[in-house]
């Protein structure tokens, strides 16, 4: 396997430096703008291509790590060239293999290949990357040894079907971006309570990381705990009350999806009024 990158951002530049750690052989790396592309070659020691057709020619195997939006006109001009029996992969988490119209056509293989990880630095540690929960979804034939690469990493994979992607891809964002949202409004709240904003993480680090700990210990219905899951219809009439429209609004439908998992520890329990106040408008 020969990999070349389209794309020289934090995600291929990344990658490739895995690849390598991991005695995969990396020929470099194509970007619209030379410059980032030889900062990548120059990270990984690989080289720096001047036109797609150059790493299409020189690779069996591309990873297109350009945004979401850039990936299909990359494809369509990858797509102009000979790439028999090569496999074109895209690292998006939202967009699945079909993106690449066409490829079976063309005698190659399409995957989406995405690590559940935040790509924040061009240089992420290798034990870092191993960490990293790894999907592949895209053509059958050479899915299993796409899985299996990964899996000789040492990561975690996921075989996924193509029709699952949106869901996959709006739990991540669940579980990472939303969580930002809901962390700003508890900034507020105590920044209204004379906090400054660094006091105000500080003070939220100890129970956000204990909390996230315990959820990935022992899942989501034994972690929980806080005024629904004691059924303390008082003290959440209090919170309601205190918060603006539009946490109110967050703080009500998380509540309610609080509820059905409290719901599986005390399934005989009358939750009847907290319902009800969590439907008030």
């Amino acid at each position: 396997m020969r990999i070349g990158f389209i794309g020289a951002g934090n995600v291929g530049c990344s990658l490739g430096r895995y690849f390598i750690h991991n005695n995969i052989e990396v020929a470099g790396y194509y970007s619209r703008t030379k410059e980032s592309a030889v900062e990548a070659a120059k990270l990984t020691e690989t080289a720096q291509f001047d036109t797609i057709e150059a790493i299409v020619r020189m690779c069996d195997t591309l990873f297109l790590t350009v945004p979401d939006g850039q990936i299909e006109g990359v494809w369509n001009q990858v797509k102009s060239f000979s790439i028999e029996g090569k496999l074109i992969c895209h690292c998006s988490g939202a967009m699945s293999a079909e993106v690449f119209s066409g490829i079976h056509e063309k005698g190659a293989y399409g995957y989406s290949i995405h690590p559940m990880f935040p790509f924040n630095s061009k240089t992420i540690p290798y034990e870092m990357m191993q960490t990293a929960f790894f999907t592949v979804e895209g053509s059958p034939e050479k899915r299993a040894e796409l899985v299996s690469l990964f899996e000789g990493f040492g990561n975690p994979v996921k075989a996924l079907d193509g029709e699952n992607k949106t869901k996959y891809h709006a739990a991540a964002v669940m579980a990472s971006n939303q969580v930002v949202a809901l962390m700003e409004i508890a900034v507020r709240l105590l920044k209204k309570c004379q906090f400054q904003e660094e006091e105000a993480l500080q003070a939220l680090k100890p129970l956000a990381l204990s909390n996230m700990e315990n959820i990935l210990s022992v899942g989501t219905t034994k972690a929980l705990t806080g005024p629904v899951e004691r059924n303390d219809v008082t003290t959440v009439k209090k919170h309601l009350a205190e918060l603006e429209e539009d946490q109110k609004r967050v703080y009500q439908e998380c509540s309610k999806m609080l509820l059905q998992v409290a719901g599986r520890k005390y399934p005989d329990r009358d939750e009847c009024e907290l319902k009800k106040l969590l439907e008030e408008e």
